[in-house]
């Protein structure tokens, strides 16, 4: 039971007192539970607050007997009450002042009391304290059940009869059932509203770090390359390794800037392909007479960590493929990915170049970075390569079909 439910509940039945002569049918007692049932039914479904609020109305008009019945929310900016939800009354009623949480006004009363207040007679009041709505629909008798929480009031579950009624202590008791489950609804609805907000307000947050590290990234690459042009020949090939494995972070934060929420895990495919659109200029494709061949499947979802080492890792086979598989002659390189039908994906760099040597496929420092960076996300990577159809790296992540 929430701490909104306990609270109405507590409140509304505590001073509840049976007559000495006042009995109950059974029959009566089972169908009150069966209206009850009902809306507890409708809070475990997917209907809204609203719809829950009008169903609550009509339960409660049901199960007391009575024709109307209302939920009343209350403004603390101006401390009123205003129409929520009716049964009985007219849907334009919807939004109307039901007066102020003040003496005078019997759901005003209830706020203040924390307590249920039934008014056998609502004429006897001073008419001034009374609201338009409570004298344009002639009521007579009024049962306002607030609807609390440990901090204060949401508002009042409100049942109206036109002549003067004695509101048994079983009605009272389900009345104060149905309040305290409309009480939890508008409770969590405010608790889910409020991390939402929060949730948008950390997203926002994140962009703009995101769009801090983008940017810190790209000067990063900037300078690893202006350096590049002012070293050695043989220490151009570190920096173009450091300028690599930058530039796939820097790809997969433009993925992630184009996310609408914040995320953990990112659709390995699309960011894939906002990386090698970068290739072309990166590694001068055009100019090298080389075309790059995309084949990459949606939907593949994968966690950052391994985004950004599979982001790496096809950076390194790609740069690799430019630099040694065409031995300046016109060639193609093919990138795709594809889900394995068990569980996993595969991702692979191809080229239709010359192929390796038998000592460039011996494991090497580099072949061995490789397959520790894969195997922290449990992945592995194969190649095959020969003179006629060059080389073929797969990675391989998840569980192969046996």
């Amino acid at each position: 039971m929430t701490g909104a439910r306990a609270t109405t509940l507590t409140a509304a039945v505590k001073d509840i007192v049976a007559g000495p002569d006042e009995t109950v049918r059974v029959q009566d007692v089972l169908d009150l539970h069966r209206l009850f049932t009902r809306l507890v039914g409708a809070m475990r479904s997917d209907v809204t607050l609203q719809q829950l609020l009008d169903l609550g109305a009509r339960i409660a008009a049901d199960g007391a007997g009575a024709p109307m019945a209302k939920v009343l929310e209350l403004d603390a900016s101006d401390n009123s009450l205003v129409v929520t939800s009716q049964f009985g009354l007219s849907p334009e009623d919807v939004g109307r002042s039901a007066g102020k949480a003040a003496g005078g006004n019997p759901p005003g009363e209830a706020i203040r009391e924390s307590a249920p207040v039934v008014d056998p007679d609502v004429r006897r009041r001073p008419p001034e304290t009374l609201p338009a709505l409570l004298k344009e629909k002639g009521i007579v008798t009024s049962v306002n059940v607030p609807l609390l929480n440990e901090q204060g009031a949401y508002g009042v579950l409100e049942v109206d009869y036109p002549e003067q009624v004695d509101v048994s202590a079983i009605t009272l008791s389900y009345l104060a059932s149905v309040a305290s489950l409309l009480a939890e609804s508008i409770e969590k609805q405010r608790v889910q509203r409020t991390l939402a907000a929060e949730r948008d307000a950390k997203a926002v947050l994140l962009r703009e770090q995101q769009h801090r590290i983008r940017n810190n990234l790209q000067m990063i690459i900037a300078m690893v390359q202006r350096v590049g042009l002012q070293v050695a020949d043989e220490n151009r090939k570190q920096l173009r390794n450091v300028e690599r494995r930058v530039l796939a972070m820097a790809a997969l934060y433009d993925h992630l800037l184009g996310l609408s929420e914040q995320a953990e895990r990112a659709d390995l495919g699309r960011y894939l392909t906002a990386m090698s659109t970068s290739f072309d200029d990166f590694y001068d494709l055009e100019h090298n007479d080389i075309t790059l061949k995309i084949a990459l499947q949606f939907g593949i979802v994968a966690d950052l960590d391994a985004c950004t080492t599979i982001g790496t890792i096809v950076n390194e086979l790609v740069a690799n493929a430019v630099e040694h598989a065409f031995d300046n002659r016109p060639g193609e390189i093919t990138l795709s990915l594809s889900r394995l039908p068990v569980e996993g994906f595969t991702v692979t760099v191809a080229d239709n170049g010359k192929g390796l040597s038998t000592p460039a496929l011996k494991e090497n420092i580099g072949l061995r970075t490789v397959r520790n960076m894969l195997a922290h996300i449990k992945g592995r990577l194969d190649v095959r390569s020969s003179p006629a159809n060059g080389t073929a790296w797969t990675i391989m992540v998840g569980k192969s079909p046996t």
